[in-house]
C-alpha cells in the first residue's frame, strides 16, 4: 500500500500520517485511506465560493484537520451513499446534504462501538492506528442532515456546478455526481475497479442493472471516474463496461461463482457480486 497508480499525482502534505492526499487537478483533491481494508476514498471538489466534501470515511483519524489544510472555503459534505464507510467523519462538518429517505435516515443515527469494532482489529488495518485512536470508544456519530437534495439537483460551488444523479443499487440513497466543467463523474460504489457489492439486504440488482444504464448516459459528458474505493481517476470506458457486465448479468448463460451462497461475476477489471438467485424481474431469454 498504496497502490502503485497513486503515484500518478501529486501527493499533498497535511501534518498527518493516516490518509493520504493527493491533488488531482487544480480545485480538485483525493483523501484516500490506504491502511484500512476498504481503502475509502473521499474528494474534495473546490470552487470559488465553497468547497464540496463528497463522503467522509471511517472516522478513524480527524479528516477536518484534512480539509481545513486544503481550503478555508465554507464545506458542503455530502454522501454517495449511507454506509458506515463514506459517513464516519460527517459529524465534524456543520452542513450536510443528503437525500430524504428512511434509509439515509437511518444510517445518520450512526453505529456503535460493538457493530465497528471488527473494522479496526489487525486484521482489518495494515499499520498503527493514530495516537490519539481510542478502540474502546470508537463508533460512528450520528449526524443531520441540513438540506435535502432529489434527483436532478445542481449544487453551485461558485465557478464549479455539480449535478446529483440517483443511482440506487449498491444501495437504495446511492448517488453520483457530475462535474461537466472539469469532466468528472463521482462513482461512489456504484463503480469501482474491484468487486462490486449488490447482494446485502438493502441491495438490488434490478436497480443496480437500470443505474449502469443511466451512468452510461452520461459517458459524453465526462473523461474520468472517480471511485469511492482503491483507485481514483479511472476511465469512461468503464461506463460501457459496466452497461455491458450488466446485461451479460441478466443472460442466464452468463458464467458465474457462487461464494458464501452469493454469484460472483468477473469482468476482469471489476466484478459484480450478486444474490443468488439474480433478483431480476425479467432475465433475457425466458
Amino acid at each position: 500500500m498504496p497502490r502503485k497508480s497513486w503515484e500518478n499525482y501529486e501527493p499533498i502534505n497535511t501534518k498527518q500520517d493516516w490518509y493520504e492526499v493527493y491533488k488531482l487537478n487544480k480545485n480538485t483533491y483525493a483523501i484516500y485511506e490506504p491502511n484500512q481494508w476498504q481503502e475509502a476514498i473521499s474528494y474534495l471538489l473546490i470552487g470559488s465560493e465553497r468547497a464540496m466534501l463528497v463522503d467522509t470515511l471511517q472516522g478513524i483519524s480527524n479528516l477536518k484537520f484534512v480539509v481545513d489544510q486544503l481550503t478555508e472555503l465554507p464545506i458542503i459534505v455530502i454522501n454517495t451513499h449511507s454506509h458506515y464507510d463514506h459517513i464516519g467523519s460527517n459529524y465534524q462538518f456543520d452542513t450536510i446534504y443528503g437525500l430524504q429517505n428512511t434509509y439515509t435516515a437511518n444510517n445518520a443515527r450512526g453505529l456503535s462501538n460493538q457493530e465497528l469494532q471488527g473494522n479496526v482489529t489487525p486484521g482489518s488495518i495494515w499499520k498503527n492506528l493514530p495516537k490519539n485512536f481510542s478502540f474502546e470508544f470508537y463508533e460512528s456519530k450520528s449526524y443531520k442532515i441540513d438540506k435535502f437534495v432529489k434527483n436532478g439537483d445542481v449544487i453551485d460551488l461558485g465557478n464549479r456546478k455539480i449535478e446529483v444523479i440517483l443511482v440506487p443499487g449498491h444501495s437504495p440513497d446511492s448517488i453520483i455526481l457530475i462535474d461537466k466543467k472539469n469532466r468528472l463523474m463521482l462513482t461512489g460504489d456504484s463503480f469501482y475497479p474491484a468487486p462490486i457489492y449488490v447482494y446485502s439486504d438493502s441491495s438490488s440488482f434490478q436497480d443496480f442493472f437500470i443505474s449502469s444504464q443511466i451512468m452510461f448516459s452520461y459517458r459524453d459528458d465526462v473523461d474520468y471516474l472517480l471511485p469511492g474505493h482503491n483507485e481514483t481517476m479511472q476511465s469512461v470506458k468503464f461506463l460501457s463496461e459496466l452497461r455491458s457486465a450488466t446485461m451479460a448479468i441478466i443472460n442466464p448463460t452468463t458464467d458465474f461463482k457462487l461464494i458464501d451462497g452469493n454469484r460472483s461475476y468477473d469482468f476482469g477489471s471489476f466484478k459484480i457480486i450478486t444474490k443468488n438467485p439474480l433478483d431480476f424481474g425479467i432475465r433475457q431469454g425466458e
